[in-house]
């Protein structure tokens, strides 16, 4: 077994002061904002932001590729991240140094380092675990491509050879996107979210024709959830029903994004579903709050 750690430099620090730019951004807005609404999408998106740079961030730190008599394994973060390759799935390799050239799928990156998936010029879909541009070694596998940067690149790449990996080239060609709409996962995804979303905007109209809505609703709040607004019954429901078409065209914005993205990578292709569950999920939480609130 050989463990090589991967080059760095000082790849990440603009990534790192971006994080802060977005933090010290979403604290100023989370401050200065009156809608009880904004404040809490504002938390939701400060704990992501967070989340996902700093997992990227310790990602970089501690990635390490360790070479075993029959399989890569990339690993980071101690073991919270960790990859298997099996060295027999590994049709061949290539090296590049200089800029990183591709199209960021997933993750971080910039023209000297990338972690996530990224559609590389000429070569394909990757998953990439490259900490410094000065050699990236692409290992091309049947399902999709891993890129990484150890250091001592020329034993990394004998140990390769030793195990009759050898270095070729190659040129992927992207067709048509995939069938998402005949994948299950992106069908239950699909269909939780509409479920969701119709709900939210259900719920308040049947309350409302049901007689349960108090004839006088709280409209808006501030940030501490005390009532700013109050209107009719009526008025609230129209305002829960926008918020339930906003919802629906969040959901169509990503469903598209996440069918052109299913050309380069499935799973990534999921990610925005997500998003539009998240936010009307947010969204219903909201609703129901006010709705006992008021009752």
């Amino acid at each position: 077994m050989r463990v090589f750690k991967g080059i760095k430099s000082f790849e990440i620090v603009n990534s790192a002061l971006l994080a802060v730019m977005y933090n010290i951004l979403l604290l100023l807005l989370m401050y200065n904002t009156g809608s009880y609404t904004v404040l809490n999408l504002l938390r939701a998106l400060l704990i992501a932001c967070n989340v996902f740079y700093l997992y990227h961030i310790f990602l970089w730190a501690t990635v390490k590729y360790v070479i075993t008599e029959d399989e890569l394994q990339i690993t980071g973060i101690g073991n919270l991240k960790k990859v298997i390759i099996p060295l027999s799935d590994i049709k061949g390799y290539t090296i590049i140094s200089g800029k990183i050239k591709g199209i960021k799928l997933s993750g971080i990156a910039s023209n000297k380092f990338a972690l996530g998936r990224s559609v590389v010029k000429t070569l394909g879909t990757t998953r990439m675990f490259v900490t410094n541009n000065t050699s990236v070694i692409y290992l091309r596998t049947e399902e999709i491509n891993y890129a990484i940067s150890p250091k001592e690149a020329e034993v990394f790449e004998e140990l390769l050879n030793k195990h009759n990996i050898f270095k070729i080239q190659w040129e992927v060609k992207f067709n048509k996107p995939n069938k998402l709409y005949k994948d299950k996962k992106f069908k239950k995804l699909l269909f939780l979210t509409s479920a969701v979303i119709i709900v939210m905007t259900l719920n308040p109209l049947v309350n409302y024709l049901t007689h349960r809505l108090p004839n006088i609703m709280p409209l808006t709040f501030d940030a501490t959830f005390k009532p700013i607004t109050m209107g009719t019954d009526k008025q609230f429901v129209s305002i829960q029903m926008i918020y339930g078409a906003l919802n629906a065209a969040i959901l169509f914005c990503m469903y598209y994004a996440a069918y052109f993205c299913a050309k380069y990578d499935r799973k990534t292709a999921y990610r925005y579903l997500y998003i539009a569950l998240l936010v009307s999920v947010i969204f219903l939480i909201l609703q129901i709050k006010i709705i006992t609130s008021a009752i």
